[in-house]
């Protein structure tokens, strides 16, 4: 498990959120570490982290179900999934509808020959690729 505690801006669009988690229910590290067979430690290692580099999925079945027992102990019937340990906003960074990608437009019959096109340049987001069995292969 490693866990980082700075984060850059253009790295907050995945948020950790068991601190949040946590302060809704009044949960402790101690308490938590007992629900979930997580050390204390490594319980406020990962409350404290704003970013999650990694985690095992082990570690993270053992959250979900020591919160879930902590909540139930409170009366609240949620259930806690890894969803709601994490936050994610879209940030349109590295988003291929929004870069300026300039293609041509070929298509291609089952034939292989080229089919007739306008020849002009277009804007795309995606490509369609044709597959088709090669009968040499056979």
């Amino acid at each position: 498990m490693r866990v980082r505690t700075r984060i850059k801006d253009s790295q907050k669009m995945i948020r950790w959120r068991l601190r949040i988690l946590m302060a809704e229910k009044k949960i402790s590290n101690k308490e938590l570490a007992e629900l979930s067979g997580i050390h204390p430690t490594s319980i406020s290692k990962l409350k404290n982290a704003d970013e999650i580099e990694q985690i095992s999925g082990r570690v993270l079945n053992s959250l979900c179900n020591g919160l879930t027992k902590a909540y139930q102990a409170t009366g609240d019937n949620r259930v806690i999934t890894p969803g709601d340990l994490f936050d994610y906003t879209f940030d349109h960074d590295g988003d291929p509808t929004t870069a300026e990608i300039e293609s041509t437009v070929a298509e291609k019959a089952d034939n292989g020959q080229q089919l007739p096109s306008s020849g002009k340049s277009a804007k795309t987001s995606a490509q369609i690729v044709w597959l088709t069995p090669n009968k040499e292969a056979s």
